[in-house]
């Protein structure tokens, strides 16, 4: 059986909520602070014997209420689930360099064609056709490395 206790507090960091269900704990009891406007807060849960509190992970969910995203508790990091898309619709800096800028000079330094994605959508065979010439060029290169005869 699941209860549910909403309290609301004005007063940040004070409040006590006291649940007795007159038996020990056997499954473990979760606490989240929902900021204004329903978003999720801070989220505490007790271990399996009702003990002690621990923080989770943090999730992000998407609409249909699959975990996309995590903030593993305890580290620095954020994990992207295998099913996500991350769209940025700015600049990915990494360690103070610009990501888009620094493809664009590998590309130009190894020569590899601009590529027109929409274009490719609408002709695949563009797509097939430089697919090929990366492969092909990249077997050239090869060749020309083993033989010694780079210019």
């Amino acid at each position: 059986m699941t209860y549910t206790y909403t309290t609301n507090n004005t007063t940040a960091n004070s409040g006590t909520i006291t649940l007795n269900s007159g038996a020990s704990y056997s499954t473990p009891i979760t606490i989240t602070n929902l900021s204004a406007g329903g978003s999720s807060g801070q989220v505490f849960t007790t271990t399996s014997n009702g003990t002690s509190w621990v923080s989770t992970n943090t999730n992000f969910t998407s609409s249909n209420h699959k975990t996309i995203m995590t903030i593993p508790y305890g580290e620095e990091k954020v994990v992207l689930e295998k099913e996500a898309t991350l769209e940025v619709k700015g600049n990915v800096v990494i360690n103070g360099v610009d990501l888009e800028e620094r493809l664009r000079t590998i590309e130009k330094i190894l020569t590899i064609p601009e590529r027109d994605v929409k274009l490719e959508n609408k002709y695949p065979k563009l797509k097939r056709l430089y697919d090929e010439y990366i492969k092909t060029l990249g077997k050239y290169r090869t060749f020309e490395a083993i033989k010694g005869d780079e210019e």
